[in-house]
């Protein structure tokens, strides 16, 4: 049975020609799973599947011919007899209803485009199937004025009709479309719901994420304040709605109604005729919430300026809003033009209206609302219905499928269907994402909301049936890998990418080019946005599994070194380290989750020649400005954190042998050239030759140093000691290099200083010798390793962190001096409360020191901002400091 009240002067409500005269009050009616209405007609979808339609018809959207050209009394939709219809919705003056076989048909006012059927049509009177949807299983459908929206069990969104305002989502280069196209912007969402309004359209995600856009000039999308565009062509997220739980959305004309986990009504738009719950007079930007509900809502549903909720612990029936439009004293004009009496509907539903029914869902029109009632009583019942139980789902997987697909036997019939489920959710990224949702209690600050863990024991219980393994890894190839969402400026969509490296599939090495290659092909041309959301997600994984998704790329480019010298299919390792970059990138910025051993493939130095690797570089490096990337071989020395420390060695030896032939060859050139020009001028000479005097070593290196040229540095160093009689072959060089850093680093030098006799050395605090000295030492540094030259030097790792811009820790204030190092570890270590009182400690060092009979000057240096006068208490001591900044 139903109920049904408000305006049915054009027979709307189905009563009948007695009831069109003026507003109805409460009535009883067939009964009914679903009602949809439209301006001046309404669709009720009985319990088995027929549609009955009623009202206004002069555009043909009661699905049958004029005359007459309106029906006061539901009579079935004949074109639809032979269909078990699951889901009915009305525009202003056009009809859609979709089978259970999730066919869509369509009938009305086509002018803008609205039906779907490929025309722009006046009316259609028949309903017609939609044929671009026919490869698509529609779950729901939702009608604007003037546009469609439609969600496919695959999570899809198709919208068409006018656009003129955005509502298909399309963006603002498209026209009005007569056939449903893809919104591409919610790609790879797993979606709940889609809603529409008059010219606006929402989306909802599982994650209860709300995506609105279209027509926004009375603030219907809930978008903030800042955000003041009358229009939005591609679906936003809606910050204001992130946090509140939304499980529904109703949409009216130019208002909006989304309901919660906790029962509480959020409304925002036009509250022209109250229609938002709260007074006329209120001024209110974005979603606020409906207050004077007494109890949790459970039902919600907007008519064009009204709305309705029900709280089921009660039986309470609560509207707000304009009742129909009537002649009156008192008109008012709402925000589009049209004059209507300002009524409370709620005055034609009394209270013993309603006393003992038992309300399954409520539905709201133009002017109009209905209601279903439930048949039992039951105390299972008692509570209804809720929405979202009566909205049909995209395909997920759970423990039921998991069983029934695992109990499989040779039976045919079963074996089709759950490789149909199997085909329907591994060739979605938005449903499979969407099977391992974490509970919504559980979504914290995390930038996706997928429980990996519980994948991945997912993917393991499954991939042990071959049959199973088989099926999944021909739907990641043919269909989810190349429709992921490369494009998308929502973070939701990422999490796709999180997932497949977790499917043991993905690491067979069968697999490695079919799908990681295609995988990283794809990651490696996703759009800036994109790929900085991802990387987001990358952040904020946890080590395993971060780990697990480099060790994936890691075999995939392993498997590819074979084709190292055999174009183009070298060029496949090139995405695939592109891929590990942006991972090793990710890493660095999570502050090294990873060790950076956990990138080296020490397999490219075993199956590469490096030689070769190092000539394509620096080829690569001569014609990177005139070639593109695509064109340019692939080279491991652009990606050199995949090398360890033994490549890291032969590579740059390689390359400090091939810059000094290089000079050696150019200057050969050059003479070949003049001898057959008859020129006599000689070329630069391609060796560095340095003579140096034993007895002022240092200084005399120094000295000649600053008056070198910085292309000569790269070439071959020739040492000679004045007064000396040999050619240097290699001995010569080792020689001054030893004896050169034997002599500066030692404290005697004045260079550096020892905190103790066993550290490392540092930099003095007040250094009495000149900052170019430093400069030079470093000069020195980099030509002994030009130069193959293996020298003593004994700084700290701290060193090389500071030049790696990497903040150093208290371990290595261990190495440079273990008394102050041990000494702090202890402090942190104490767990008494009377630090201050008993220790007498403050945020500074002292850097009295002595060694080899030399004494520093005493100095105290802050390790914070007037550390010197602030105490370590038991709770600052954990205070965060740069242990060696102000030593360097």
């Amino acid at each position: 049975m139903s109920r049904c009240w408000g305006a049915g002067s054009c027979g709307q409500l189905g009563l009948g020609p007695a009831a069109a005269a003026a507003a109805v009050s409460c009535r009883p009616g067939p009964a009914l799973r679903e009602a949809a209405c439209g301006e001046r007609h309404t669709l009720l979808l009985r319990p088995g599947g027929t549609v009955w339609a009623c009202g206004d018809n002069d555009r043909g959207q009661l699905g049958r011919r004029p005359p007459p050209a309106r029906s006061y009394a539901p009579e079935q939709v004949q074109a639809l007899e032979a269909q078990i219809i699951t889901r009915v919705s009305c525009g202003k003056e056009h009809s859609l209803v979709v089978s259970n076989e999730g066919k869509v048909f369509s009938w009305g006012a086509g002018s803008e485009g609205q039906l779907g059927t490929g025309e722009f049509k006046e009316q259609s009177f028949i309903p017609k199937k939609i044929d671009v949807l026919l490869n698509h299983r529609v779950l729901q459908v939702t009608c604007g004025h003037y546009h469609s929206l439609a969600l496919t069990q695959d999570g899809r969104v198709f919208s068409w009709g006018q656009n003129s305002h955005g509502q298909l989502g399309l963006g603002k280069e498209f026209p009005s479309q007569a056939s449903p196209q893809q919104v591409a912007s919610l790609n790879g969402i797993p979606l709940a719901q889609v809603a529409a309004g008059g010219a606006h359209s929402f989306a909802l995600s599982l994650s209860g994420v709300v995506y609105g856009w279209g027509r926004n000039s009375a603030r219907q999308l809930g978008l903030n304040q800042a955000n003041t565009k009358e229009q939005v062509f591609k679906p936003w997220s809606v910050a204001a709605l992130k946090s509140i739980g939304v499980i529904y959305i109703s949409c009216g004309d130019e208002h909006t109604a989304v309901l919660t986990q906790d029962g509480s009504v959020f409304t925002f738009g036009d509250n022209s005729a109250g229609q938002l719950g709260y007074h006329f007079s209120a001024v209110k930007t974005g979603p606020q919430k409906v207050e004077g509900i007494d109890g949790p809502v459970s039902h919600l549903a907007c008519g064009s300026y009204h709305t309705l909720v029900y709280i089921s612990a009660s039986g309470q029936l609560m509207s707000f809003g304009r009742g129909p439009q009537r002649p009156a004293e008192n008109e008012t004009t709402n925000s589009q033009g049209v004059q209507v009496e300002s009524v409370d509907i709620s005055s034609l539903v009394s209270a013993n209206d309603l006393c003992g029914i038992g309300v399954k869902m409520i539905f709201a029109g133009a002017y109009v609302s209905f209601i279903s009632i439930l048949q039992s009583q039951s105390p299972e019942h008692a509570s209804g219905i809720s929405f979202m139980d009566e909205l049909p789902k995209i395909s997920k997987i759970d423990r039921t499928r998991i069983e029934k697909w695992l109990g499989v036997t040779s039976t045919n019939n079963e074996l089709q269907e759950a490789k149909r489920e199997i085909e329907e959710i591994f060739s979605s990224p938005a449903c499979l994402s969407g099977s391992f949702l974490k509970p919504r209690s559980a979504q914290g600050a995390s930038p996706f909301d997928v429980d990996l863990q519980k994948a991945r024991d997912v993917f393991d219980e499954l991939t042990k049936m071959d049959w199973i393994a088989n099926t999944i890894s021909c739907c990641l190839r043919e269909h989810l890998i190349p429709s992921l969402p490369l494009h998308s400026v929502h973070q939701e969509a990422m999490s796709i990418f999180l997932l497949l490296p977790e499917c043991p599939i993905m690491h067979a090495a069968e697999n490695l080019e079919s799908l990681v290659l295609h995988l990283a092909k794809a990651i490696h041309s996703m759009s800036d946005r994109s790929s900085d959301l991802l990387e987001k997600c990358w952040l904020s994984l946890s080590a395993s599994c971060l780990d697990n998704m480099v060790q994936l790329f890691k075999k995939a480019v392993v498997s590819q070194l074979k084709w190292y010298y055999t174009y183009p299919f070298c060029q496949n390792a090139k995405p695939l380290l592109e891929v590990l970059k942006k991972l090793y990138r990710a890493n660095k910025k999570a502050k090294s989750t990873l060790q950076l051993s956990n990138f080296y493939i020490p397999e490219i130095s075993s199956i590469v020649n490096l030689q070769e690797d190092v000539a394509r570089w620096r080829r690569w490096q001569a014609t990177a400005n005139s070639a593109g990337d695509d064109n340019t071989l692939v080279t491991f020395c652009c990606f050199p954190f995949v090398f360890n420390l033994v490549s890291k060695i032969q590579v740059f030896r390689t390359d400090s042998v091939l810059l000094q032939q290089g000079a050696k060859v150019i200057a050969q050139n050059i003479i070949i050239q003049n001898q057959l020009l008859r020129n006599s001028d000689l070329p630069d000479f391609p060796i560095f030759p340095l003579e140096v005097n034993r007895n002022n070593l240092v200084e005399d290196t120094l000295r000649k140093l600053c008056l070198v040229e910085d292309s000569t540095l790269k070439k071959q160093l020739m040492v000679a000691f004045k007064g000396e009689i040999g050619l240097d072959a290699g001995g010569v060089t080792i020689e001054f290099f030893l004896t050169l850093f034997e002599e500066m680093v030692h404290p005697d030098y004045g260079l550096f200083m020892y905190c103790e006799t066993t550290s490392p050395m540092w930099f003095p605090t007040s250094p009495s010798i000149e900052k170019k000295k430093y400069y030079l030492f470093g000069i020195l540094c980099g030509l002994a390793l030009f130069n193959g030259v293996i020298a003593y030097i004994p700084f700290p790792l701290a060193v090389f962190k500071k030049l790696l811009d990497v903040k150093p820790s208290l371990e290595d204030l261990k190495e440079l001096s273990a008394v102050i190092g041990k000494s702090m570890q202890a402090i942190l270590d104490d767990e008494h409360d009377d630090i201050e009182e008993n220790l007498q400690l403050n945020f500074c060092v002292s850097t009295a020191g002595n060694y080899h009979d030399i004494s520093w000057d005493n100095k105290d240096i802050d390790l914070i901002p007037n550390g010197s006068s602030i105490a370590v208490t038991s709770k600052n001591k954990y205070c965060d400091t740069d242990l060696l900044k102000n030593s360097s």
